[in-house]
């Protein structure tokens, strides 16, 4: 929801990590700060889902303070290789240095240890969300510097003309592939959990990283069971 009252609320309700959406959210950046500022003095960890995989946004959300990345759609080893280059300094990437002063470093009070540690620490993840891009899992899995790879699949299921239809068996089949190729090349396996398709048993079958709903998923659903809990409650008319 873009909302730094959600952020601070799902913080503390022990989840590993949150994905502030700047994707689709009506968010900016500085709603993003104020997302990560609900979270600070809490153990979760924090992502930055990327509102386009160009230098700029990556480098905002970096300096903002996000601890890792995601970015949407990656097909290609070339689009991969752009997404790390952005992400760290030299001599790994072209990321430039802001750590003086950026909300990263402290305001600057912690520079030279956020500019020793950022490299090892960072998380860089590249969303699959067409058939291309699962094609283009081993090409992609061989950049050095992507650490996990991001299954989405509503996405995946628009590319094959199966939108929503995760049963489909070809759906099935690209999921499968899609797994089994990421597994294969070494790298983190993620995604969410959607109909068919448990937290559990995504862990089962490999993940290492699973997303299991959203501030206003879970804010909207509650609200229509406490709405109908009532509405039952309430006495006849007469």
């Amino acid at each position: 929801m873009g909302s730094p009252a959600a952020a601070e609320i799902m913080a503390r309700c022990g989840f590993d990590a949150l994905i502030i959406d700047q994707e689709h959210s009506p968010g900016g950046l500085e709603t993003g700060i104020e997302q990560l500022r609900g979270a600070a003095g809490t153990d979760v960890t924090m992502l930055w889902r990327l509102a386009d995989n160009q230098p700029t946004p990556v480098r905002h959300a970096l300096d903002a303070g996000a601890e890792g990345l995601l970015a949407a759609n990656v097909e290609t080893a070339a689009d991969a290789e752009r997404l790390v280059n952005s992400s760290h300094y030299p001599p790994v990437g072209s990321r430039t240095a802001h750590f003086t002063v950026s909300r990263a470093a402290g305001w600057g009070v912690d520079a030279t240890s956020y500019a020793e540690s950022i490299h090892d620490n960072l998380l860089v993840v590249a969303m699959i969300e067409s058939a291309r891009g699962v094609a283009a899992i081993p090409e992609i899995a061989r950049v050095r510097g992507i650490d996990m790879l991001f299954l989405g699949p509503l996405d995946l299921s628009a590319s094959i003309d199966r939108m929503g239809r995760y049963d489909d068996p070809a759906m099935c089949e690209l999921i499968d592939e899609a797994e089994r190729r990421t597994i294969e090349a070494g790298l983190l396996l993620a995604g969410p959990s959607y109909p068919g398709a448990s937290a559990p048993g995504l862990f089962e079958r490999g993940y290492r990283f699973v997303t299991v709903a959203s501030d206003v998923a879970l804010l909207r659903d509650s609200a229509r069971e406490a709405a109908e809990r009532a509405g039952e409650s309430r006495p006849a008319k007469e």
